[in-house]
């Protein structure tokens, strides 16, 4: 009876998630615009593209800069998104970059619950609902006056969004600090490797979403310069996945994680 009064509950919660997330508008592309593809869902690729290698960017700074973590090293990672997010786009561009990747969130607890897989709640990261709520908060949370209606458009409850910006405030010191930290300040050699495969599965998402892959590399070479060397692989992986190989110092971005932002 309480595992059905949880699973109920977590039912309802992605119902809500999933009513709110549908109220927004996806926006256009922000990296790459290739005009053969659909602009909202180029968008909905690229901002999620960019949001997991943040992540595993973050696993990657974790790893080569020796930082403390007194929580889960995920949630560190998650919370790195949104400040970087912030860091790199307009107001406008990092809304729907944090739209279209929360979307997802909600999107995998939807699927997750259709086909009653049971809650991983032993995983290292968190619950696919929370992160979508955490994701939204710490937005929210970065400017509470101009970023309301994205919060009550996205479903945020008014109880969690009463810390969003002491929570928002205490990611800016930490993750903040760490980006002005390794802020290239002279020219120097790439710190980030790109070795990466051609092939796309067929799909020319997929292409586009190497584009992405690149150019942001380009970018985060250009503006920072911790002084190790990480390398960032597109490759097939026979897997929807993405991560970060601490022994290797390696990024992987699997083409088929790419392919599976593609939403009609």
């Amino acid at each position: 009876m309480q595992k059905f009064i949880i699973l109920l509950f977590i039912g309802l919660m992605v119902s809500t998630a999933v009513q709110a997330k549908k109220q927004s508008k996806g926006g256009d592309p922000i990296v790459v615009s290739p005009e053969s593809l659909d602009r909202s869902v180029m968008s909905y690729v690229e901002a999620n593209v960019l949001a997991t290698m943040y992540h595993e960017l973050a696993h990657a700074l974790i790893d080569g800069l020796s930082l403390p973590i007194f929580s889960r090293e995920e949630d560190a990672a998650d919370t790195f998104v949104v400040v970087i997010t912030d860091h790199f786009f307009d107001a406008e561009q990092a809304e729907q970059l944090t739209w279209a990747s929360a979307d997802q969130y909600a999107r995998d607890a939807e699927e997750a619950e259709k086909k009653g897989r049971e809650l991983a709640v032993w995983d290292t990261h968190s619950l696919d609902l929370q992160r979508y709520y955490n994701l939204i908060c710490l937005y929210y949370g970065g400017d509470v006056d101009a970023r309301d209606d994205f919060a009550d458009e996205n479903g945020l409850p008014h109880d969690r969004a009463r810390t969003c910006e002491e929570e928002r405030a205490l990611a800016d010191a930490s993750w903040g600090a760490v980006l002005d930290d390794i802020k290239r300040t002279q020219a120097g050699p790439d710190w980030i490797i790109l070795d990466e495969d051609v092939d796309t599965l067929g799909n020319s998402y997929v292409l586009a979403a190497q584009a992405v892959i690149r150019q942001e590399v380009a970018r985060l070479n250009e503006r920072f310069d911790p002084e190790f060397e990480i390398k960032v692989v597109i490759e097939n992986c026979n897997e929807e996945n993405a991560f970060y190989s601490p022994g290797e110092g390696k990024i992987t971005m699997c083409n088929e994680l790419s392919r599976s932002y593609v939403h009609d």
